[in-house]
Order: C-alpha cells, then structure tokens, then sequence
C-alpha cells in the first residue's frame, strides 16, 4: 500500500509542476503521466525478476533517447530499490543527457526513502522468520513432550505389568509347592488312617485343598496372561462411538507388550478420526494368519492425501510399527485406512 501511495504523490507531484511550468501541452500531460505511471505499476506487478529487469532497464533506454521525458523519470524510482537493488542507480544515467535539479533531488529522495523502506522490510522479514522459527521450536518441544508422555504411559504399563508377573510366578510357585506337599501328605495320612471318620475328614480337607490350589492357579493365570484381555480392551474404547465395528480372529497367545501397542495404534487411529475425519464408520479388523496378524484401521471420510499433516498420533503409531519391525501402510484411495502387518514370534 505504501508502494502505491508513493507513486501517486510522485505522479502528482510531476504533473502539477509540469503544468505550473508549461512545458507540456495541457491535453498530454494527464496522458503522458498516466502512461508512465502505469510502466512503473507495471513493472511491480509483473512476478518475473528477468521480466521485470528488462522493462526497468527499456524505461531508462527510452529516457535516454528521448531525454524530452525526463519529467517521467521519477515514475521509475518508487521501489526501485526493492526490486533491483543496487542495479536501481542506473536511474540516474538519463540525468548526463538532460540534467535537472528539481527531477534528480525528487529521484535522490524517492530512491533513499526506497532504501530506508527496503531495510525496514528487511527487518519485518527477519522478525517474521524468528517468529516462525519460534513457533516451530515451540511445536516441536511441545511434540517430543507429549511423545515422552506417551512412552512413559507405555513403560509404566509395561513395568508394572513386568512386576505383577514376577509376583504372579512366586505365589504360584512357592504357594504351589506348598499346597502340593500338603495335598500329598493328606492323602498318605488318608491312606494310613484306620479310623474311618479321620480319612473321611482327610479326603474333605485333600479335596478342598486340591480345589484351592486351582483356584490360586487360575487366578494368578488371569493375573499373569489375561490381566490386559485385548479384544474387550478395544471393545470398551469402540462402545461409546456410532457406526464402530471389531473385527477379532487371533487364537494365538500374544505377549503383552504387542497387545499395548496394537491397543494403542487403535487408540490414536480413534482419536484421529474423531478429531479430523468427517467419515461416519471407523472399523478395526486384527485377523491371524500362518505367519502374521493383519491390523487394519478404516474410516469412510474424504479426506485427500495432500491434507495429510503427520501429527503426534500419525508420529506415534508410525514410531511404535519402527520400533518393533512392523510394516505400515497408509491408504487414502477410499476414505481413509491404516494396515500393519506384524510378524508372529516364532
């Protein structure tokens, strides 16, 4: 806006002292004006640096040849410097062939207040990329944070899962033992026993006994393998969300951590999907194969693979398939999909 307030004042400025002067036919002034004042916008406007370059360096040619116009000169001088840099001083050439003072003081002035105008600009630009480069800084502390959140979240889970199977092994293998020597040496004291009632009370107590120690064990089975059941698990976080499906087929017995992070890529799937897709079905399907378990997450929205930005959720789930060798995939041909095929442990 600057640039153009400048080029009216300059336009009317030489227009009025042309006219006050006399020495131009009134009926060409407005003309002669007008047509200089639009080379000038249009040297502005044209985006081509090389485009730009040639009509500047043409206008001065012109002058040159024609030094009668020297009165259109000052038209070339706004923004000259902010187009061409030192390469605007040619301006002042056309001056050797018809000198004027009042005209080479208007060009001087115009052309400082250019390069005043220029370093100002200079400096919004650098303040802008500060700015800019703050704000990545700030976007990417505020990724790798919740990153740490989210691995600290897994490693507690996996930790704590860790210490509950430790405590899970000792009880059955010490409570065990110590149930098992017992049932043994009721059912030798049964066997021994030559009062009736006596062995009756020894089988009873044996048999409780036997029912107990299944019961630990069952238990600390559940404690140890089926404390983080995998299919309820995405069951529970699909229940509240319309138009949501679970696909399960998977009869092997997975280790934990590969059911936290398949749970967990559903998770951030989930949330993707509520907060950017506008798909009206999510589905998840974990089928087995012979040699693989196959993930595959959908949606039906229309978004397109150019609007894609990889945020924190995209990062995560690909993070987690890098770290445990897992092939990922995303497909955006009909709505919007995630496949990852995980290997079997063999």
């Amino acid at each position: 806006m600057i640039k153009i307030i400048l080029h009216i004042i300059v336009a009317l400025f030489v227009s009025f002292y042309e006219f006050e002067q006399g020495h131009i036919a009134t009926e060409f002034i407005v003309l002669e004006v007008l047509l200089g004042f639009s080379y000038s916008m249009l040297i502005n406007v044209v985006r081509n640096q090389k485009v730009k370059t040639a009509l500047f360096v043409s206008g001065i040619l012109f002058l040159l040849m024609f030094p009668q116009y020297i009165h259109l000169l000052p038209l070339l001088a706004p923004s000259a410097f902010l187009n061409f840099g030192k390469l605007s001083f040619l301006i002042f050439v056309p001056f050797f062939s018809n000198f004027h003072v009042l005209y080479l003081l208007l060009v001087g002035f115009t052309l400082l207040w250019d390069i005043l105008l220029a370093g100002k600009d200079g400096e919004i630009v650098e303040l802008k990329k500060d700015k800019y480069d703050l704000v990545d800084d700030v976007n990417r502390l505020s990724r790798s944070i919740d990153i740490l959140k989210v691995e600290k979240e897994r490693d507690e889970t996996l930790t704590l899962q860790d210490e509950r199977n430790r405590i899970s092994r000792e009880i059955h293998d010490s409570a065990g033992h110590t149930f098992s020597a017992a049932i043994l040496n009721l059912k030798a004291l049964a066997m021994t026993s030559k009062d009736p009632e006596i062995e009756e009370d020894l089988i009873v107590l044996k048999d409780t006994l036997e029912k107990g120690l299944q019961d630990i064990r069952r238990v600390m089975y559940n404690l140890r393998e089926s404390s983080f059941d995998l299919e309820n698990k995405i069951m529970e976080l699909l229940e509240p969300v319309e138009n949501s499906n679970l696909t399960y087929r998977v009869e092997s017995n997975l280790s934990y951590g590969d059911k936290y992070d398949i749970f967990a890529i559903v998770r951030e799937a989930l949330t993707n999907y509520l907060k950017h897709s506008n798909g009206e079905h999510f589905k998840v399907y974990l089928v087995e194969s012979e040699q693989f378990l196959v993930l595959k997450i959908e949606d039906d929205g229309s978004i397109q693979s150019k609007e894609i930005q990889e945020g924190l959720g995209l990062y995560s789930i690909k993070k987690k398939c890098e770290e445990r060798n897992w092939k990922f995939n995303l497909m955006t041909e009909r709505g919007f999909a995630i496949h990852v095929l995980i290997g079997k442990e063999k």
